[in-house]
């Protein structure tokens, strides 16, 4: 209704007229600014408080882009009520925080804690029940250390590739970024229309959208942590490589433009591999679809569910160069990371300090299935071979972790993937207990333990109740053992023979400690002890659980035993300290009467006498041409670590020549009678031998006749692709590069440069990393700080230089000069390989120059600490071990053993 304006007036006026002059107008009442609370972050796990039960998460994803933006609502279960809710959020910029719950609707106000925590402040307490959060935010597209959500750009096109574990969801999305919360998913993207988005599970629609876009719709997930989201988005070629498993669900190749005939192999394969996870498990591969992820490097390769991650230089093989080498790479990782689907994906550690229950069962599981995947590659003994000799390595130290290790600060959580404790060492020990167990046993106890816990986080106790149920309480305490102290036992015995009486054995266990160590050795730990003694006609195997500091071992003979092996079937996770009659008895046993299982064992056991400093070197060193003529591939390698004991900083030019040369004259004879280059009907056993035997004969010898071929053949490879054997190629290369000149570092270096084939380029640079001419690796190391290249990609010229006598100085200088600029490029689970590359010094004035420059630095970068406490353990360990045999190995080089012929090749 509208009012005449005279009328309108009047009433204003009588209005006014009636009012009371003394009282003023009534003041609007003001809304109260709502009251927040003080923040309280946790100090690193988050409250039990609020839980996540679902997510939604929406993003906009376009490559090009140097950000994204993107929301997500996560239903929550809250058991108390609380004024604030924390979660993670990393270098994300939050423009919208609310909480819903019931009908009402909180505004929360976000702050942000150091390492990625991320709060939500409430005006008013959330109560106990469901809860929805919803934050809208915008991050940034990592283009320097592909953490979190990063971009790569191939052949000037831009792609995006995830990669979270541990600690990096937190820098894509608001999450609650800990293993322990395990649920569903439902992801949405907008992406360029045409562009492949591609992610855990099965796209259930797509939508066009204004301006050339598009959303994408994804069914919701399995229960999986934030750790094991990925997607990918970009103009991928996807390749399809038929079904796998008995569900017989698609599998497909997601590779760059053009990619596609480079994963022929891999496609052949992968089926076999999820056939034999399927066959060990007696379970079905359990999602959907398997999405191979083909991502840049070989670092961002990951288990996650239904798009697994396989580095370019595993899976892009071109045609023709199906090399043994890399057929073998690519087996044993893809089966790595899909294992991972079962031990990981659908049973998952609570918590970082159980990140043990997902590696050192997959890492053993490898040797079952890569070893059923090809018999002739003898991959479960070399892989026992190499994890035990690692993790024994690594638990030689002071600083050694525990299989389990603490995972208190956020550091701890950075270290937890410890390859030398987490991966060698835990596989090591399930290895000894399946041994002891049996290997059916071992099989059906880890299927009901994956059924029991499917689908749910657990952790160590879980998995010791599951053992202890199977095999006793005694197997379980004893596994514990070994799995929550640092160390390994050295288990040493005593026989005592009286006639007429049954012969007895009284055994002692210690801890093992090099020479110079500063660890107490009265530790113990309850040990399955295996020996084996041997008669004039055969030999009496004893077993018994060592659980004391001594304890005694009837033996079934009434005379004392010729010779006495403590370490019978070569599984045992420990050191045998033999007397020095012992060991010269069992080494003069006949090889026929020991398996190659337990020669192994042997070698190490002496490797581990010389490092206490109870053998001399020089005398260890007389096996090397034994074992260097040996018909086992494997004997050949362990035999050959021997010489790795040798510290050549610590020798003259001279003697380094000379010990080169008498190494070369070691293995050069059947390296020679070889060849570089694979014949017609090979083996795949006799590529594996004549890889090795050249190496050795070349790399850490110097075969004159087969350095020139090297370097001939080298030159004819790179004038004409095919003019070498793809098999022969890496080496070839490595060695011409090592006794190379300027031509050929000119060369390399322009090949490097002009091509955009990632995994070529990585080729040409690690040649590069070889080179012994100052001036040369002067020139390389410029590159490692340099921009031309990506510092990913030039990693291995830094370590190349560390690891050669002749070029660690300078690479020690250049280290000094540069260690502030590349700590700055790296990913801080990086920075510990910096680190621990000074480790590889060896004197006791590098280890006070190492405390000096580092020890100031290592407090302000993540993961560091750590890697330098082992690093100047190993320093005055190399330089204790170099004051004890330097001598030996000088007196040794005056006339070293006479050379055996060469073996007639298979």
């Amino acid at each position: 209704m509208r009012w005449p304006l005279p009328l309108l007036f009047a009433l204003l006026a009588l209005r006014c007229a009636h009012a009371p002059e003394s009282q003023p107008p009534a003041p609007q009442p003001v809304a109260a600014a709502p009251a927040y609370p003080e923040p309280q972050p946790p100090a690193l796990r988050l409250p039990d408080t609020v839980r996540p039960v679902l997510y939604h998460l929406d993003l906009k994803l376009l490559p090009a882009e140097p950000t994204f933006t993107g929301s997500v609502t996560i239903d929550v279960e809250v058991s108390e009520p609380v004024r604030q809710v924390w979660l993670h959020g990393q270098n994300l910029e939050i423009t919208q925080a609310r909480v819903e719950t019931g009908e009402r609707t909180l505004e929360a106000r976000a702050v942000t804690a150091s390492e990625g925590r991320l709060g939500l402040l409430l005006p008013e307490p959330l109560p106990a029940g469901k809860a929805r959060i919803h934050l809208s935010f915008t991050g940034k597209v990592d283009r320097e250390r592909s953490r979190g959500l990063y971009g790569v750009e191939e052949r000037g096109e831009p792609y995006l590739y995830t990669f979270f574990e541990p600690v990096d969801a937190r820098r894509a999305f608001p999450c609650f970024d800990e293993p322990g919360f395990k649920v569903p998913w439902r992801l949405r993207f907008t992406v360029k229309s045409g562009h492949v988005a591609l992610a855990n599970h099965a796209i259930v629609s797509r939508e066009p959208l204004p301006e050339g876009l598009e959303r994408v719709t994804f069914a919701e997930s399995r229960p999986m942590p934030s750790y094991l989201v990925a997607f990918m988005v970009g103009p991928f070629d996807v390749v399809d490589a038929g079904t796998v498993g008995r569900k017989a669900v698609p599998l497909r190749f997601i590779v760059p433009r053009g990619r596609g005939p480079e994963t022929a192999y891999a496609a052949s394969v992968t089926p076999r591999i999820v056939t034999q996870l399927e066959d060990f498990f007696d379970q079905p591969y359990p999602y959907e679809k398997l999405d191979v992820a083909v991502v840049p490097r070989y670092w961002g390769t990951m288990e996650h569910p239904g798009l697994v991650a396989l580095g370019q230089p595993l899976t892009l093989i071109p045609p023709g160069e199906e090399t043994l080498a890399r057929r073998k790479w690519y087996v044993t990782i893809a089966n790595h990371e899909l294992g991972h689907y079962w031990f990981g994906n659908i049973v998952t550690c609570r918590w970082w300090d159980d990140i043990w229950l997902n590696e050192s069962l997959t890492s053993w599981l490898d040797r079952k299935t890569v070893e059923t995947f090809d018999p002739s590659w003898g991959f479960a003994r070399e892989a026992s071979m190499g994890a035990v000799s690692f993790a024994l390595d690594s638990d030689a130290l002071a600083a050694a972790l525990p299989v389990r290790k603490p995972a208190d600060t956020h550091d701890d959580v950075l270290g937890a993937f410890d390859n030398g404790t987490t991966y060698a060492k835990g596989s090591a020990v399930i290895g000894m207990f399946e041994a002891w167990l049996g290997p059916e046993r071992m099989r059906d106890l880890l299927r009901g333990y994956v059924r029991e816990h499917a689908w749910k986080p657990v952790t160590s106790e879980d998995f010791a109740t599951t053992l202890s149920k199977a095999a006793g309480p005694d197997v379980a305490k004893s596994f514990r053992s070994f799995l929550d102290q640092p160390g390994a036992p050295r288990i040493s015995a005593e026989l005592q023979c009286k006639p007429g009486t049954p012969t007895r054995l009284k055994l002692s266990q210690e801890r093992f400690l090099p020479a110079g160590s500063t660890a107490s050795a009265a530790q113990t730990w309850s040990v399955p002890v295996c020996v084996r003694a041997g008669t004039g006609g055969g030999s009496h195997r004893v077993c018994t659980l060592l659980t004391e500091a001594t304890g005694e071992l009837s033996l079934p003979m009434r005379d004392c035993p010729k010779w006495l092996l403590l370490n019978a079937g070569g599984t045992g996770y420990y050191r045998a300290g033999y007397s020095r009659e012992q060991l010269a008895r069992v080494l003069a046993a006949p090889p026929s009467q020991l398996t190659v299982e337990e020669r192994l064992a042997l070698l190490a056991d002496v490797e581990a006498a010389v490092r206490r400093g109870d053998l001399p070197l020089g005398e260890a060193l007389r096996l090397v041409p034994t074992t260097a003529s040996d018909k086992e591939r494997t004997i050949v390698q362990r035999g050959a670590r021997l010489l790795q004991l040798v510290n050549e900083d610590g020798l003259s030019a001279a003697e380094r020549a000379r010990f080169r040369t008498w190494v070369g004259e070691v293995y050069g004879p059947r390296a020679r009678a070889l060849g570089w280059e694979p014949r017609p009907g090979d083996s795949d056993e006799v590529k594996q031998e004549r890889s090795r035997l050249l190496e050795l004969a070349t790399a850490r010898g110097e075969d004159p006749v087969l350095v020139r071929e090297a370097g001939r053949l080298a030159r004819a490879w790179l004038g004409d692709r095919k003019a070498v054997h793809p098999e022969a190629v890496p080496l070839v290369l490595a060695v011409a590069a090592r006794n190379g000149d300027r031509a050929l570092f000119d060369t390399l270096l322009k090949e490097a440069r002009g091509t955009q084939d990632r995994n070529e380029r990585s080729r040409m640079l690690t040649a590069l990393a070889v080179f012994r001419e100052p001036a040369l690796v002067r020139e390389a190391l410029a590159l490692v700080s340099g921009t031309e290249f990506d510092p990913r990609d030039t990693r291995p010229l830094l370590t190349g230089a560390f690891m050669m006598p002749e070029t660690r100085e300078l690479a020690w200088a250049f280290y000094r000069e540069h260690f502030d600029t590349l700590a700055g490029r790296l990913r801080s689970d990086e920075l510990g390989w910096l680190v621990g590359l000074v480790g590889n010094l060896c004197d006791e004035q590098r280890a006070a120059e190492v405390e000096a420059f580092l020890g100031p630095r290592v407090s302000r970068l993540e993961n560091a600490p750590r890697a330098l406490v082992r690093a100047r353990e190993s320093i005055r360990l190399c330089a204790e071990s170099d004051r004890l045999h330097r001598q030996g190995v000088q007196t040794f080089l005056r006339a070293p053993p006479t050379v055996p012929g060469p073996r007639p090749t298979r």
